[in-house]
């Protein structure tokens, strides 16, 4: 098995892996739906924090891509990021279902101040070993939710309790977003009836993202007779913001691109400005005139599908940038300031007009904006969205020499 690439989140440190340990199915339980239940590998001290539920009893290995967690080495809290359970409260066995094989659902019960993010299948109606999941630190863990639907439940099956089985989610941030971002770990809550369980119930991991903003405070270029750019030039590109997060937190996790990249299974989105030339008119006559330019501003349609089909961001005037996925914004790291506006992604047309005096030249500038998706710490790019920032355009000229 491969060493999988990691990356620290303060006291956290996190990977993905796409190798798991075959648990138990309920193949002729006589349940109307299937499930198996799988336990991802650990890699060193990274462990999972709960089993996961899939809906089918398809082998998993390579097909999909769960998480892994465990304390950052390079940090020394006086409480540990991650912590074993103490012991299991057993949920459910399959004692007369008629399965092949035995199983049972059990709940890690944390030390205090820690917190279990998921449910543990066992192989047999024994407690299974503490060792297989970490419970997370408190401070580094809110609230998630659960779909309507659940994964799994033994309705027909034959066993004299009822259990459902239910994939814990995330949830939205709202608008502004947070320095923390909620995770999904791959994980399901056992419920002992068929209904939903309360979303208090849901607890999922946030990662630390923080912020680091860098705002484009460069003026315009100066335009002089020997320094008369090109149309299409850039200057002073400058990246704004970035963040690094799993890849299953953009894409699904079962994304055929990402897991042949297991290896390092990060993906970064970033925002990059510059200033850019939209028009150079030079005259060299003895008389003005009046040119004209057409400008397209913003985020298209088209656009934004691209962006969400490839990276799994939506970028959009209603909404700023978000995880397509989940909903979670990322307004927070890619703006400068909280705000629900956001006017430089909407899209328009506009018709400049330019005059330009007797010997002298006109440039006209915008600032540009680079949305951009990319593996390998940037090195890969995946996809990248240029966009024309709204009204924010300036003239720059000088005038020519004449002989």
């Amino acid at each position: 098995m491969t060493t999988n690439k990691v990356k620290d989140y303060g006291d956290l440190r996190v990977t993905m892996t796409s190798d798991y340990t075959f648990v138990w199915e309920d193949r002729n339980s006589g349940a109307l739906r299937d499930v198996a239940l799988w336990d991802p590998v650990p890699q060193g001290n990274l462990y999972p924090l709960g089993t996961h539920a899939e809906p089918n009893w398809d082998n998993i290995n390579g097909r999909r891509a769960s998480l892994l967690v465990g304390q950052n080495p390079n940090t020394n809290p006086s409480k540990k990021a991650v912590a074993r359970p103490v012991s299991y409260t057993l949920i459910w066995t399959d004692q007369g279902s008629g399965a092949t094989l035995d199983g049972s659902f059990w709940r890690p019960v944390p030390p205090l101040g820690y917190v279990a993010l998921g449910d543990v299948a066992g192989k047999g109606w024994s407690m299974p070993s503490v060792e297989k999941v970490w419970c997370v630190r408190e401070d580094l863990v809110g609230y998630g939710k659960f779909l309507a639907t659940s994964v799994w439940d033994d309705a027909h099956s034959g066993v004299n309790t009822d259990v459902s089985v239910w994939a814990i989610m995330a949830d939205s941030l709202g608008i502004d977003g947070s320095d923390r971002i909620p995770i999904v770990a791959d994980t399901f809550r056992a419920q002992q009836n068929y209904e939903r369980p309360s979303s208090n119930a849901a607890r999922i991991l946030l990662l630390n993202v923080g912020k680091t903003y860098n705002s484009f405070d460069v003026a315009a270029p100066k335009v002089t007779p020997d320094k008369i750019p090109m149309r299409g030039q850039q200057y002073d590109l400058t990246e704004q913001a970035k963040v690094t997060l799993p890849f299953h937190c953009f894409l699904k996790p079962t994304d055929q691109s990402s897991l042949d990249n297991i290896r390092d299974p990060f993906l970064t989105v970033s925002r990059w400005i510059a200033w850019y030339v939209e028009g150079v008119w030079v005259n060299d006559t003895n008389g003005a005139f009046t040119r004209q330019t057409i400008l397209k501003y913003g985020v298209s349609q088209t656009q934004q599908e691209q962006m969400t089909n490839s990276v799994g961001l939506e970028v959009s005037a209603s909404y700023g940038i978000e995880l397509a996925n989940t909903s979670i914004s990322l307004n927070y790291q890619f703006t400068q300031s909280s705000s629900t506006s956001f006017t430089e992604f909407s899209e328009k047309t506009v018709t400049e007009t330019i005059d330009v005096p007797a010997h002298n030249a006109t440039v006209l500038f915008s600032k540009h904006i680079w949305m951009k998706g990319a593996r390998a710490d940037g090195a890969v790019v995946i996809h990248s969205m240029e966009i024309v920032a709204n009204d924010d355009v300036y003239y720059a000229g000088c005038e020519l020499p004449t002989t």
